[in-house]
């Protein structure tokens, strides 16, 4: 691991340092307080509502091991007298011309993926097929409130391919790309009509195009199990930027599991599929994980577990009514569970959308006869909650039968 930014090339563009600032390295470069790591470099950022000069005693604590400090800054008395701080007139500035010196050591290939939630899908099998390399993803949402320059200054020189996903096209991520200029662009939706809704940055050298319906590329080269069949396309352009990256024609499929894709995957005697997903309830998690459940084949029922803890925040109630405007008609059953998931059934009736009517069962013991029905056929059941013991409890009185 070699991190770009020292103390020694900082100290050319302060003012003024103070601490002890000899020999070091900072592998990332942050101004969230919440993003310190061991051995961060914390650069406070400041505006009308936030100073982030404040929290540096806090940034100590959590591993920084130096801070860009604006000058004029008032130093908090009770840190550490050799904790280095670079101090300069704008921060910002040092960091954009430390960021445009990295890139002139810039080799690594970079692939930019956009489109809808299947652009995840390839993007989690590309990371998965190049676990032996040094690799960085860079994510949009992750990227907010972040200046470019932050991005860019925490990737290791080492870094063999980088990888940006960019679902929505935010404005947020167009410096990183035009900084970082694409050598493979991918565009992927579920329908192909929406191919053409997505613009590619202009540096990119290649570029590849998906779909699912209709299948596109029609391809049939990559040996697959029957739950990921539906994405084939997804998988045979993934395979083709594969070779692109490595040279490598032939893709370690058997990398590809379900926890590839954020999930632990059960099958049922009755060929049947169970989805456990606990990521946190977001709008990009939503259209990730309700495009998995309602495209993937071949399922008579697609249903919907949503059970008590199925979020850190229990008493917040806006993520309920995100289920009402993420889910899709290919679901065919919502089953909530509890009283706290009651809301969600609340906020799906309420709903002027068509949507597949939802099920509410006070209690585990009410929802075990309709649980036991889904897992004793060929249908798939996602589960969100706290709860799944119960769900392999059901699984074993099947299979035991």
């Amino acid at each position: 691991m070699t991190a770009f930014v020292s103390s020694s090339n900082i100290i050319s563009l302060v003012s003024e340092v103070r601490g002890d600032a000899e020999n070091l390295t900072f592998p990332k470069v942050v101004s969230n307080i919440y993003d310190v790591e061991e051995g961060s470099l914390f650069v406070p950022r400041k505006d009308n509502r936030y100073d982030g000069h404040q929290f540096v005693e806090a940034a100590v604590e959590a591993g920084a091991a130096g801070a860009l400090w604006k000058a004029g800054e008032p130093v908090p008395e009770t840190l550490p007298e050799n904790f280095p701080l670079f101090i300069t007139d704008s921060p910002q500035k040092v960091c954009d011309l430390l960021a445009a010196d990295y890139l002139k050591f810039h080799k690594a290939p970079v692939i930019y993926i956009t489109g809808d939630y299947t652009a995840s899908i390839v993007m989690r099998v590309l990371s998965a097929w190049t676990k032996g390399k040094r690799t960085e993803i860079i994510k949009e949402r992750s990227n907010l409130n972040i200046s470019h320059a932050e991005t860019i200054l925490s990737i290791d020189l080492d870094t063999e391919i980088i990888f940006i996903e960019d679902l929505d096209q935010q404005n947020s991520m167009t410096e990183v790309v035009d900084s970082l200029k694409p050598d493979i662009n991918i565009t992927s939706h579920y329908r192909k009509d929406r191919l053409n809704s997505s613009t590619f940055p202009e540096e990119g050298k290649l570029h590849f195009e998906t779909s699912v319906s209709p299948v596109y590329p029609e391809m049939e080269t990559l040996d697959l199990p029957v739950w990921l069949e539906s994405y084939r396309p997804l998988m045979e352009t993934a395979a083709k930027v594969y070779f692109e990256i490595t040279g490598n024609s032939y893709p370690p499929v058997s990398f590809i599991h379900g926890e590839t894709f954020g999930f632990q995957t059960m099958t049922t005697k009755s060929a049947g599929l169970v989805l456990f997903e606990a990521e946190a309830m977001e709008v990009a998690n939503l259209d990730y994980s309700l495009g998995w459940l309602s495209h993937v084949e071949p399922y008579e029922r697609r249903v919907l577990v949503i059970d008590e803890g199925f979020q850190s925040d229990r008493s917040h109630k806006s993520v309920h009514e995100l289920f009402a405007d993420h889910l899709t008609s290919q679901i065919t059953d919502v089953f909530t569970v509890g009283e706290k998931a009651f809301w969600v059934s609340d906020a799906l009736q309420r709903s002027e959308r068509k949507l597949p009517e939802a099920t509410h069962y006070r209690t585990h013991i009410e929802a075990i006869d309709d649980l036991r029905e889904v897992l004793n056929g060929p249908h798939v059941l996602m589960y969100k909650g706290a709860n799944r013991e119960l769900i392999y409890q059901i699984l074993h009185q099947l299979n035991r039968n």
